[in-house]
């Protein structure tokens, strides 16, 4: 079996937080600074060998370099600031940090960190690609968008469910799922070619050319016979491959991108009305909109809008 370890750290010493840091961190160079207020750190991690979720969270400047080291480590704002090198790293939206060291700095912020074991993410781009497993190099601060995104936060959502309310032990069977699962997402948001050869395909296994055509045409009226013929796949096997890779049937996937799409634009206030969202993102029919998006999130498309037009 597979333990997931659990650590949460509540502070409000920066030596404290920079000793958690360092163990969470591959740290090359440090610095926790309070910033003249009270200081308050917060850190959770759950995390197995091959993959870990980070939540940090604090109200001083945290500056410093580390190495992403034998995983594949991606960050995401959920308020505050921060830089990844000399990019900005945008709110809510995916950021990879680079192999090397590399330098960073947040301030007043709170962040989610995914961390993958690299020889994975190789194997899964490797399976995608058509290519002998090699290391990998990504477009540098790539920041995804539209249907791509959405597939991003899709992953995420299942992935963050699973490890921060499943149980502390699994199989490895269901941890090698879980990690092959997070290697996808992250492939599908990161464009990504073998080291040296930038012009590769990433997308040249059938199921990694039905993932591409799903989200190229995702807003579109597209059939499961659609996706299957684009990836040169039988119904059956589309079918049996995205259950094993997405937990769900094609079109059940294409419908979560959808919606999933539909709450990045209300909760980015970036539409008028609900019925603007609903369209935008290929539902016809705005009580079914409502129902679904409400069946996916626990909350009215309405309220999502209400809630982000404030924050705008």
């Amino acid at each position: 079996m597979v333990h997931r370890t659990r650590n949460v750290v509540q502070t409000d010493d920066v030596d404290v937080a920079a000793r958690a840091l360092a163990r969470t961190h591959d740290v090359l160079a440090l610095d926790v600074a309070d910033d003249g207020a009270r200081f308050r750190f917060e850190e959770t991690t759950v995390a197995s060998d091959r993959l870990s979720l980070e939540s940090t969270s604090s109200n001083g400047t945290i500056a410093g370099t580390i190495r992403s080291g034998r995983h594949v480590v991606v960050t995401w704002l959920k308020s505050g600031r921060g830089t990844i090198g000399k990019h900005r790293a945008p709110i809510g939206r995916p950021i990879l940090f680079h192999q090397d060291a590399e330098p960073f700095r947040w301030i007043s912020f709170h962040l989610d960190t995914l961390r993958i074991d690299r020889d994975v993410v190789q194997t899964v781009a490797a399976e995608r690609g058509g290519w002998a497993p090699q290391p990998l190099e990504f477009k540098p601060y790539h920041v995804p968008e539209g249907a791509t995104l959405a597939a991003w936060w899709l992953m995420i959502r299942t992935v963050a469910s699973e490890m921060l309310q499943g149980p502390a032990t699994v199989t490895p069977e269901r941890d090698a799922e879980l990690t092959v699962m997070a290697a996808a997402g992250l492939l599908t948001a990161i464009p990504h070619w073998p080291v040296g050869a930038r012009n590769a395909s990433p997308a040249r296994a059938r199921l990694a050319r039905a993932e591409a055509f799903l989200l190229e045409h995702a807003v579109e009226d597209i059939s499961v016979d659609d996706i299957a013929d684009a990836a040169g796949m039988s119904v059956r096997g589309l079918q049996a491959a995205f259950r094993r890779t997405h937990e769900a049937t094609p079109l059940a996937y294409l419908r979560s991108i959808r919606l999933q799409m539909a709450q990045n634009l209300l909760a980015g206030a970036e539409v008028e009305s609900v019925a603007e969202a609903g369209r935008a993102v290929g539902f016809t029919h705005l009580g079914r909109f409502a129902a679904a998006y409400e069946a996916e999130f626990g909350e009215l498309p309405s309220a999502t809008l209400r809630a982000a037009r404030p924050a705008r």
